[in-house]
């Protein structure tokens, strides 16, 4: 019979000695293992509004700002025609009838007005982006700060990256009780992240995924929780303040199951030789999305094997102090990082 992994549910109050107490707080006062000093880096990102743009044209003059639009926004202009609502080339004959009709569709033009009541300025993500590309250039002064836009796109993508560029789709984050993702018929784990508060975390994950691709010359599942873990890790760097609930996705349940039986998912993973398996329906299996992870109980997150990547991760950074954060991304050998890491939950 096919070993499971044994959840064991958090018990009641728990009451700790006064030593322990101040250990603590100790702890707590000591300097957050995340903290970059940015005070003296100068940055001014800002989020170009596409679909503010895009939605405003007037009808009958939409043929003379195509260009206008092809000028202002370049290739993001191309990437949105060609890859995110998939109506080909400004060039081609038929582009403004396919654009006419995407602006004049009722559904969309829905979505653009609850998109703005949701979202009518984008000040706030606009200065946690900054804070967090101004970390960025500090840990990585030679790579390049991307041009950042928002768009809509009737739900297609949430981010979109490129050379140089990262946009946001902001209908895929109106909120958890948005009445469009109901009528879309999404999944409760997948409309669990579908609010504003996930925006920054995506961001910086679609951004590290871009930026440090994966070595698919060791493609198991230990190089896959080791990899995402380390893009997780890259987040909580670049957003020391975003709860790693959020940064992974997790409700805060989940969370705590993760805590509470870290151990009892490394030894079941070791145990069942889960570690070093390639196929791929097994890889998903620990590492995708989903509503839990099947061999670790339902009351477990899909993608808590990436937790434990991280976990492993934080380790490697803590018994390796010479290496930095460029090194960690620029590190290929997941194997080296486990262990180097010395994990022992």
């Amino acid at each position: 019979m096919e070993k499971r992994l044994k959840y064991l549910p958090t018990t009641g109050m728990l009451v700790l000695p006064v030593s322990l107490v101040f250990v603590m707080l100790f702890q707590a006062c000591k300097k957050d293992p995340y903290h970059t000093d940015i005070a003296g880096i100068e940055m001014d990102l800002q989020i170009y509004r596409f679909e503010e743009d895009l939605f405003g044209l007037d009808f009958d003059s939409i043929p003379a700002a195509i260009p206008m639009l092809k000028d202002r926004y370049g290739d993001f202009f191309d990437i949105f025609n060609y890859r995110i609502i998939n109506i080909g080339g400004s060039d081609q004959v038929t582009y403004t009838d396919y654009l006419k009709s995407f602006l004049t569709d009722y559904l969309n033009n829905e979505v653009y007005r609850v998109t703005m009541e949701v979202f009518p300025d984008l000040d706030a993500l606009e200065t946690e982006l900054n804070n967090a590309f101004k970390r960025y250039h500090h840990h990585f002064p030679e790579m390049p700060v991307p041009e950042v836009y928002s768009f809509i796109s009737r739900f297609n993508q949430s981010i979109v990256t490129s050379d140089g560029l990262l946009a946001v789709g902001l209908d895929n984050y109106l909120g958890r009780d948005t009445e469009f993702y109901k009528r879309l018929a999404r999944h409760k784990y997948q409309i669990n992240n579908m609010h504003p508060a996930k925006i920054p975390s995506d961001c910086l994950l679609g951004w590290g995924i871009t930026e440090f691709e994966f070595n698919d010359s060791m493609d198991n599942v230990l190089s896959n929780m080791i990899y995402h873990g380390r893009n997780a890790y890259f987040t909580k760097w670049m957003l020391p303040e975003q709860p790693d609930s959020l940064i992974m996705g997790f409700t805060s349940g989940q969370m705590r199951f993760c805590q509470n039986n870290e151990s009892r998912m490394w030894e079941y993973l070791v145990e069942e030789k889960v570690l070093f398996k390639t196929d791929r329906m097994t890889i998903q299996k620990f590492t995708g999305s989903g509503p839990f992870t099947s061999d670790f109980t339902r009351e477990s997150p899909a993608r808590a094997a990436v937790w434990l990547g991280w976990r492993i991760v934080e380790d490697y950074m803590r018994h390796n102090s010479s290496v930095s954060l460029q090194d960690l991304m620029d590190e290929h050998d997941y194997q080296k990082i486990l262990t180097l890491s010395k994990y022992n939950p």
